[in-house]
């Protein structure tokens, strides 16, 4: 049996692997079918002035949150911002389905295939996991456990 600090650390672990396979996943599906992100980007109303800008920067947002999560001594910058990025994908879901539901998802790949509300309990999910490997990660290093 694993010690309590053992398990955590390997839960904390496995959070940083989901997401950075999440930010990896997003991002490459992005740029794959970048015409599609754009175009979807700029049908987006309050987003239109920014679409271009934003079809390079989230992609590219992803991938350096991958990178983050992936270095041990920038992780916890990774997870914060992961949990930030994720919130504010989260409000862009919850935003699109109460104003907006009939706009098709920008994100790429399977994820695209989710309805609108299968995608905002996805988002949570995965924002959920962010502040709860930020919690980890800061229980950890306050303990010297990392």
């Amino acid at each position: 049996m694993y010690p309590k600090s053992a398990y955590n650390s390997n839960l904390l672990l496995v959070i940083c692997t989901a997401l950075v396979f999440l930010w990896i996943y997003a991002a490459t599906g992005k740029l794959i079918e970048f015409e599609q992100f754009t175009v979807q980007m700029k049908q987006v109303p309050v987003l239109k002035p920014v679409a271009e800008l934003l079809t390079w920067a989230v992609p590219v947002s992803e991938y350096v949150l991958s990178a983050l999560l992936l270095i041990p001594k920038t992780r916890r910058l990774g997870l914060l911002s992961s949990a930030v990025l994720m919130s504010v994908f989260t409000m862009y879901i919850a935003g699109m389905i109460l104003f907006s539901p009939e706009l098709p998802c920008s994100c790429g790949g399977i994820i695209n295939d989710l309805t609108w509300s299968q995608h905002l309990l996805f988002n949570l999910v995965f924002t959920a996991l962010a502040i709860y490997g930020s919690y980890l990660f800061s229980r950890f290093t306050k303990n010297n456990a990392l």
